[in-house]
């Protein structure tokens, strides 16, 4: 079975190439290859390379076998060796990527990354990006946070990358980082509709926790007193007031952009809270309305 995706794998990555030079020779490498003979399979890659110095497929099996040798020194000459002979690192990352994807050794794939973004740092950029793919493809979020940083170093403002570090920190638990990531957004856009959805939310829920536990905790007192009730009322109307409001503002922007069943739901269930009955009713009727629309 990995043979059979090995061979349709270079037969579509590798359909525009010209023929090599010496395919008797080239047929063997690929033997060696498949019987994880690394080292007779570079020595046969070697030759070929001389004769067709542009070929990709033969950097990529290049590399792979030297990555199974653990020779970093190995994978860093190949890859200087196809920079050299013009040709493309798009077409190489390609390549290893959907070679070690068939082997399943995607990590031979991320070690060449790292190795070439540690010997040519000047390409950081560009290895970020596919790093950044990698570990979004692998859902690896803490590697996710690593490379968006990195990447916003060098641009700040770039709204993607503040949503993919602001994802990647939710689903690491961390809820106030992924909240700054996604006010950065709105603040350089406004109009954001992922944003404005999140940040909503986020006060939404916030707000509720905040009134629960407010609740048990004035549900606990046995006999409270006119101060205590006081506090109580006092900080009930500071949550309504500040995390409530907020969340209304950033979500209804967004439903005027267009709405959804779960957003008139939010800000109907926010609306009650905060006593605001006028708007409340209009959701109903909006809702009643639509129902018996054809």
């Amino acid at each position: 079975m990995r043979k059979i995706i090995i061979i349709l794998f270079l037969s579509v990555v590798y359909s525009l190439q010209g023929a090599i030079i010496n395919e008797k020779l080239y047929r063997k490498a690929e033997t060696h290859f498949e019987n994880r003979e690394w080292s007779e399979a570079l020595s046969m890659y070697n030759i070929l390379l001389i004769e067709n110095p542009k070929e990709v497929k033969l950097y990529v099996s290049s590399v792979v076998a030297a990555s199974y040798k653990e020779a970093p020194q190995s994978v860093m000459h190949y890859v200087e060796l196809s920079e050299r002979n013009g040709v493309s690192l798009d077409s190489l990352f390609i390549g290893v990527n959907a070679l070690t994807m068939a082997h399943r050794k995607s990590k031979i794939y991320e070690n060449m990354l790292l190795l070439i973004k540690k010997e040519q740092p000047w390409l950081k950029k560009l290895i970020n990006t596919y790093l950044l793919r990698f570990y979004r493809f692998r859902n690896d979020a803490p590697r996710i946070v690593e490379i968006s940083d990195e990447l916003l170093e060098m641009f700040p403002d770039d709204e993607r990358l503040l949503k993919l570090k602001g994802d990647a920190l939710l689903e690491q638990g961390e809820e106030l980082q992924s909240f700054d990531c996604y006010k950065r957004i709105y603040q350089k856009d406004s109009t954001n509709r992922d944003a404005l959805i999140f940040l909503g939310n986020f006060m939404y829920n916030r707000g509720i926790e905040q009134l629960k536990e407010l609740e048990m905790h004035y549900d606990s007192l046995m006999s409270p007193t006119r101060m205590q009730y006081a506090s109580y009322e006092w900080e009930k109307n500071r949550i309504l007031d500040t995390d409530f409001r907020e969340a209304a503002s950033y979500l209804e922007k967004a439903d005027k952009q267009y709405t959804t069943p779960y957003l008139r739901k939010t800000l109907y269930s926010i609306y009650t809270r905060l006593a605001e009955i006028g708007k409340a009713e209009m959701i109903l009727d909006e809702s009643k309305s639509r129902k018996k629309s054809p």
